[in-house]
């Protein structure tokens, strides 16, 4: 009995479909799925340890003198000599410099010359009036006659003779400058032939000890008291710092709204110099000598830890914080020295989770990066092979008509 297939296009179809199903049966009798063991999540840690935070504030400014003068003469004249240089060290009366006095000597001597007439004269009318007393108490000469000796006497202007003497030596002595500190020169301003006025011809320093000016706002203005020790770093005089003491507290603001403070240096060496750029390191607060520090980071932001057990599960943990800096924490309560805490990747975990510890900028960093990533290509793989699916079909139900 001949049969007759009135629809070829059904036949070719279902052939298809074997073909298709025998192939895909054969891949994936050739896959093959490789289960590797989760080595759990990739954390940072460190080990909780006893420390101290310190919180301080640097106040800056320039160093100054103690005593910081400047020298001028009494007297105007032609500077005859120079006698210091600068970076001396000189005493207090110490000369300075030495104006020119030719011309006051000339009249020094003048004026003692007439003071010596007038006293020669005066000592002479002295007598003659004391022997005119005498005389008028014995009735041998007149009252007129004694009177007139004693006018003698004292129309004799002997005390401005000496006034002018004592003056024109003073001038004399005044051109010698004398410093009035002992100190440093820091500058001489004067050359001889040189004439001096009423103008400065030397500074002069007294650095034994110098003084830092620190203008402080209100906040800081707390942190420092009378008398307190202080360190201040000088960069240019030392890589050590200096040990200063607070030496007088402000009473009221400046200009500027802040709060001068004014801090003494012992300079016994000499090496710090005013001018010289400073640092003040004023601590505003501490916590208890050792007490635990941790990273910050390791804390979030419910005040909780990860603390790493010796299997390498990680327990969420309630902790007590205090004071903090700029990176580490003070914990009170809730951990003991040298137990293990997550600094990074904490994010990632759950109470109980296991962990792998990396250290440095590790797969901690980059381990949420990587789960999304793979997320990402599963969904892709997911979408790649429903866009497949749906073109087969598209086919399959096109070529259908095209048979009829």
């Amino acid at each position: 009995m001949k049969m007759t297939l009135k629809k070829p296009w059904l036949l070719a179809g279902m052939l298809v479909v074997l073909a298709t199903a025998l192939l895909c049966g054969g891949c994936g009798g050739d896959k093959q799925t490789v289960e590797q063991a989760d080595p759990g999540i990739a954390v940072e840690v460190v080990q909780a340890e006893l420390g101290q935070i310190v919180n301080s504030t640097v106040v800056r400014g320039n160093v100054e003198a103690t005593d910081d003068v400047y020298v001028a003469p009494k007297a105007q004249g032609v500077v005859r000599s120079v006698n210091v240089s600068v970076g001396d060290y000189i005493s207090n009366g110490q000369v300075i410099c030495q104006l020119d006095t030719v011309d006051l000597q000339t009249a020094l001597a003048l004026a003692k010359s007439q003071y010596d007439t007038l006293n020669t004269s005066y000592q002479e009318a002295v007598k003659n009036r004391d022997r005119y007393a005498a005389l008028y108490a014995e009735g041998a000469v007149s009252l007129a006659q004694y009177e007139q000796a004693e006018t003698a006497v004292k129309t004799m202007n002997l005390e401005g003779a000496r006034l002018q003497v004592q003056q024109i030596q003073d001038q004399i002595n005044n051109c010698t400058v004398r410093s009035t500190i002992s100190g440093q020169v820091a500058e001489v301003s004067v050359n001889p032939g040189d004439m001096a006025g009423s103008g400065p011809v030397a500074r002069v320093v007294d650095i034994k000890q110098v003084k830092l000016v620190a203008n402080v706002t209100e906040s800081v203005l707390a942190s420092f008291s009378q008398g307190m020790e202080v360190p201040v770093t000088i960069s240019a005089a030392s890589a050590e710092p200096y040990i200063g003491r607070v030496s007088s507290m402000p009473v009221a603001a400046n200009a500027t709204m802040t709060y001068p403070v004014e801090i003494i240096i012992d300079n016994p060496n000499r090496e710090i110099m005013a001018g010289m750029f400073a640092e003040v390191n004023v601590v505003r607060e501490q916590s208890a000598a050792e007490n635990l520090i941790i990273p910050k980071s390791a804390v979030n932001n419910d005040g909780q830890v990860f603390v790493v057990d010796a299997q390498n599960v990680a327990h969420l943990r309630n902790v007590e914080t205090g004071l903090s800096d700029d990176n580490n924490v003070e914990i009170l309560s809730g951990l003991t020295a040298g137990e293990t805490v997550v600094t990074v990747g904490g994010y990632l975990l759950s109470d109980g989770a296991e962990v792998r510890v990396v250290s440095g900028e590790s797969e901690a960093d980059n381990t949420e990066t990587e789960n999304n990533t793979n997320d990402t290509n599963a969904e892709n793989n997911d979408n790649a092979e429903n866009n497949d699916n749906a073109e087969n079909a598209a086919d399959g139900s096109s070529a259908a008509p095209a048979n009829n």
